[in-house]
């Protein structure tokens, strides 16, 4: 294990593609790596680039064997992202830790689009080997990224070509790196876990957060949603941390930013490889990033909580977040082996039904004639309404539409854009629920503004408004 992370790092790393966001963010640096670490397939060697005491007349970037900065992605990319946690102050960074953090990034710039599974830690999953049934943060605690890549693709058949992994220090001194940032702090938050180091005490609304801040803001989960409501909060901070990190001034602070990829970021990611993700990432905008959270549901099994998958939906997230369809074979085995229809599920497209699109509105107090509005426009368009209800002010600070049945894929989705051009920028979250009766909710914000014409309301004429629906499932 101690030579899967050397004790004294020798190399610099791109942070490309760290987390994007952290991973799309931190696109404008992509110079150097650190040696390969063993153990993936498709890992290959690439050059060391040693950065030593220099004389005055010698800068940083001397020694840098000449390549290509701005290389072009042209294929598609799957980047198994982890944060991983500390053992302590005087133990080896990296070893034996668990993974806080995990996340399924998907690159594809045929269609100019990022996607991010985010898998809860406490998933229970069964691990390769001999370590049985566990938790899948335990596996990098056991086998190092290595371990943990061959969980994710054992326990949800999908492909990883490169995995990244940056521990919690690592956090704290890239926000401190970066500076403050504007952040939508969506509900007070207050909270102080000792053990941890964290006080978190922070008002809701957009305002710019000192570093400190943002950590407490990525880090808090002391709500009903736990963990989930978690990793809801590190999906939006990763497409607002995206500005920042286009910032002019941020290129002042790349010495800082190398000082952290050398000690808190591991990559078995060619410098070459970086750099295409690098350049693919800086022009990537919000809306073209699409995020999910591994679907399920949380159970207390012998004394311990886990996050139990559930494998007919992970089936139609993975399949619709990575762009690929789950092989025949695997089909048949997850029909077989679970008893569902998640393969048909998976596969079926949007246009092979003529049914109406069912929708949800769901506004913030102080909202309602907006979410009126967008009623009368989509049920002009032939979608149905089912419900429109009032949210709280803490789940309604983002726009946002929200996919949420089988059916309700990307290509039904870019539809309802095309018809009704106001949400051409709103940002997709796939939250699938198996036999979900609404295909979609569309979530506005109290900044809402879509400006809908007379001429799209008077298409709607005729039409029955829904009825309000204050408990309806969401």
């Amino acid at each position: 294990m101690s030579s899967r992370y050397p004790e004294s790092p020798t190399a610099l790393q791109i942070l490309g593609a760290t987390l994007l966001g952290v991973l799309v963010g931190l696109s404008i640096i992509h110079f150097t790596k650190r040696p390969i670490f063993p153990g993936v397939p498709g890992a290959h060697p690439a050059p060391v680039i040693i950065v030593e005491d220099a004389p005055a007349k010698q800068t940083l970037f001397s020694n840098m064997p000449k390549i290509n900065l701005l290389p072009t992605l042209d294929h598609s990319m799957n980047i198994l992202c982890m944060g991983v946690d500390s053992n302590g102050r005087h133990a080896q960074r990296f070893l034996n830790t668990r993974s806080d953090t995990m996340m399924l990034v998907h690159i594809d710039p045929e269609l100019k689009r990022v996607g991010l599974v985010s898998i809860p830690r406490d998933s229970r999953v069964k691990l390769p080997g001999a370590h049985g049934i566990d938790k899948i943060n335990s596996a990098h605690a056991l086998g190092g990224p290595e371990l943990a890549v061959e969980a994710v693709k054992e326990a949800f058949a999908v492909p990883i070509d490169h995995y990244v992994v940056v521990d919690t220090e690592g956090l704290k001194k890239l926000f401190e790196a970066l500076g403050p940032m504007e952040i939508m702090v969506e509900k007070r938050m207050r909270y102080r876990d000792r053990a941890a180091g964290l006080h978190v005490d922070l008002e809701p609304g957009l305002q710019t957060l000192s570093p400190k801040q943002v950590e407490e803001y990525v880090r808090f989960r002391h709500d009903p949603k736990g963990d989930i409501g978690r990793i809801e909060r590190q999906q939006w901070f990763m497409r607002q941390v995206s500005k920042k990190l286009k910032e002019p001034a941020v290129l002042l602070k790349l010495p800082d930013l190398f000082k952290f990829a050398n000690e808190y970021v591991v990559t078995d990611m060619t410098a070459e490889d970086m750099a295409k993700v690098a350049n693919f990432g800086k022009d990537i905008q919000p809306q073209q990033v699409q995020t999910a959270t591994l679907p399920g549901h949380a159970e207390y099994i012998h004394g311990g909580s886990y996050w139990i998958p559930d494998p007919e939906a992970c089936s139609v997230v993975f399949s619709r977040m990575l762009n690929e369809k789950i092989s025949v074979a695997e089909q048949e085995e997850k029909r077989q082996e679970y008893g569902s229809d998640a393969a048909t599920a998976a596969t079926t497209y949007s246009d092979e039904t003529d049914r109406p699109v069912k929708l949800t509105i769901k506004y913030p107090k102080g909202q309602e004639q907006e979410a009126r509005s967008l009623e009368t426009a989509l049920n002009g368009l032939g979608y149905k309404v089912r419900y429109i209800m009032r949210g709280d002010m803490a789940d309604c600070q983002h726009e946002q539409i929200v996919q949420m049945s089988y059916r309700a894929d990307n290509a039904l989705t870019e539809r309802l854009k095309e018809k009704l051009p106001q949400l051409t920028t709103w940002p997709v979250n796939v939250m699938v629920e198996p036999h979900s009766s609404i295909d979609m909710t569309l979530i506005l914000a109290p900044c809402t503004k879509l400006s809908l014409s007379d001429k799209t309301e008077t298409e709607a004429a005729g039409t029955t408004p829904a009825t309000d629906k204050t408990k309806a499932h969401i």
